[in-house]
């Protein structure tokens, strides 16, 4: 048995407590983002319509998670990329809150007195589930059992300060000051970065008399609001627009609720004196009514918070064209919406590559002497996208990736070096001949040109054919672009043939341009060999299907490396 008189038992046993409801909420969420994070996305944006569905998803999410924290930043992430409307989201937000507050509730039926069995069973689950498709049940059950044993542990741990004559010193003059005890229960849910754990202290608190009922309440309002500033804080310093909108909602509704029941709080807890049950149940039940008259009160104007976040936080237009549009570190815990928002991004880079394709043609032109520093600036905008999406990509928590989702990872990586490779050739290939035409002041004959500008657009055709197989995932149409390269080099071969014949004919302007003729012919069909790599990935479906990648990854071309 503990020794419970001892300050090292009780102190072993508070900070034993915390570290196991803390990893308990862990597991459960991380298992739990696996197991039903798709389901969940699914639900959410299925119900853009249906606010008070959203709001009993948002609900029955967090008693699954046991983390609001963890919702929020789901919320933030379908939002941040247009699956969410705001106002929906917002009701969520609102479910969040409830659904953790009936999580709080089983305290009062005494669980805790469970907790050794709890964790036995748990442990118990886990290790039978282990190898199987649901272990990530298992490990929800076996963190559930840490977090009871966690409160358990605080119980014992508190019990005895509930007679401490220093306690009671301490707390005598922070009842009179129900402001400096919400601002401590506030700080202590940010230390633990958990509500169940800050209200579930409070609460553990109270049933064994080391609170009196007023100076809970305080902590609990306080931890209420405390549960919402770290995800403000991080919002501010690295957030994006939508995860500031959403925190300063809900820190700002928790804050005005919070106010007004701190200034009601001497009648409040007259009032719930009056009810015939015990104070730790009492500061369970008024955590559930806090968090359900927040709801009711801002409900019906879910619409209007919404337009007026979105005027105090509005989202800037950034014109800065090497920006990425889609990479949100908020969707990174969420691997799956995290590899389309990537892919996305390199279509947005497809775009400024099939500019870069369709202008380039035009340095060889007398008039085309700014088309040279126009390709060097979609250059460095698609080199600054390449790595962005590489960071973004190896970002993602490998152990949270299917084997489907590695293998899609890895595709994606060959799509960006083959688009930003390609987009090395125009610009130091292609233009570096340019210059060179120019500096000697070579020209093309009108044949030799009409030709070179003919077999362009054929490549760029072909090229546009594969990019947009890549978008529509089309292996027709990757086929059909292997076909079509085929003839391409048959074309290229005649082209040749015929530059040889004007030489023979002794064609003045063939025979001094013949090299720099010969060079843009090559570097234009170069294009096609990057092209390739990309209807590679669409054909062998490497990005769909996870069964053989390493296998299929092999059959790309050697000067392709996702490096």
């Amino acid at each position: 048995m503990v020794d419970i008189t001892s300050p090292t038992s009780i102190l072993g046993l508070i900070f034993g407590g915390v570290l196991s409801l803390l990893y308990g909420v862990r597991l459960i969420t991380d298992a739990m983002q696996r197991y039903a994070g798709t389901r969940l996305r699914r639900s959410l944006t299925a119900l853009t319509r249906y606010p008070m569905a959203a709001f009993v998803i948002g609900m029955g999410t967090t008693m699954l998670t046991q983390s609001s924290s963890a919702t929020s930043s789901l919320l933030v992430g379908l939002v941040s990329i247009g699956l969410l409307k705001l106002p929906t989201a917002i009701m969520t937000l609102f479910g969040t809150n409830v659904g953790s507050a009936l999580m709080v509730l089983v305290l009062v039926f005494h669980i805790t007195n469970y907790a050794f069995v709890l964790v036995g069973l748990g442990a118990a689950i886990a290790l039978l589930t282990r190898q199987s498709q649901r272990r990530e049940v298992g490990q929800a059950c076996f963190g559930f059992s840490l977090v009871i044993l966690g409160l358990a542990a605080l119980e014992a741990g508190s019990q005895p300060l509930a007679g401490s004559h220093t306690v009671m010193l301490v707390l005598d003059p922070l009842v009179q000051s129900p402001v400096i005890l919400a601002l401590i229960g506030m700080a202590l849910t940010m230390i633990f970065a958990s509500s169940i754990a800050g209200i579930g202290l409070i609460i553990v608190l109270a049933s064994n008399g080391s609170l009196p009922l007023a100076a809970a309440l305080a902590l609990m309002l306080g931890s209420n609001v405390g549960s919402t500033m770290t995800a403000m804080l991080t919002a501010l310093s690295k957030g994006s627009v939508v995860g500031r909108q959403l925190a300063l909602i809900h820190t700002g509704t928790k804050l005005a609720v919070a106010l007004l029941a701190l200034g009601l709080l001497g009648p409040l807890s007259i009032a719930l004196s009056w009810v015939h049950l015990p104070p730790g149940s009492l500061v369970a039940l008024s955590h559930l009514g806090f968090n359900l008259l927040l709801a009711l009160v801002f409900t019906p104007f879910v619409g209007l918070l919404a337009r007026l976040v979105e005027k105090l936080i509005p989202e800037k237009k950034d014109q800065e064209a090497t920006r990425a549009r889609y990479l949100h570190s908020e969707v990174l815990s969420m691997p799956a919406v995290a590899l389309g928002q990537a892919m996305r991004e390199i279509l947005h880079m497809t775009d400024l590559l099939t500019h870069m394709l369709t202008i380039g043609i035009h340095a060889f032109e007398e008039k085309g002497r700014n088309v040279s520093s126009q390709i060097d600036a979609l250059d460095d905008q698609l080199d600054a996208l390449y790595v962005a999406i590489k960071d973004y990509l190896t970002q993602l928590d490998e152990e949270q990736l299917t084997e489907e989702q590695k293998s899609r990872q890895i595709a994606l990586l060959y799509l960006i070096t083959a688009i930003e490779e390609m987009g090395d050739l125009i610009d130091h290939q292609w233009m570096r001949l340019a210059r060179r035409k120019r500096r000697r002041q070579l020209v093309f004959p009108d044949e030799g040109w009409q030709e070179l500008v003919s077999y362009h657009q054929e490549v760029l055709n072909a090229t546009q054919q594969a990019l947009a197989a890549l978008a529509a995932q089309d292996p027709q149409l990757a086929a059909e672009f292997f076909r079509r390269k085929t003839h391409l080099s048959q074309v290229k071969r005649v082209l040749h043939l015929h530059h040889v014949q004007r030489l023979k004919l002794g064609v003045p302007s063939s025979i001094e341009s013949s090299a720099i003729h010969l060079d843009v012919l090559n570097a234009v069909w170069g294009v096609l060999s990057y092209a390739s790599t990309i209807a590679h990935v669409v054909q062998e479906n490497l990005s769909l299907d996870g069964k053989g990648g390493k296998q299929q990854l092999a059959k790309l071309p050697d000067h392709i490396s996702p490096s």
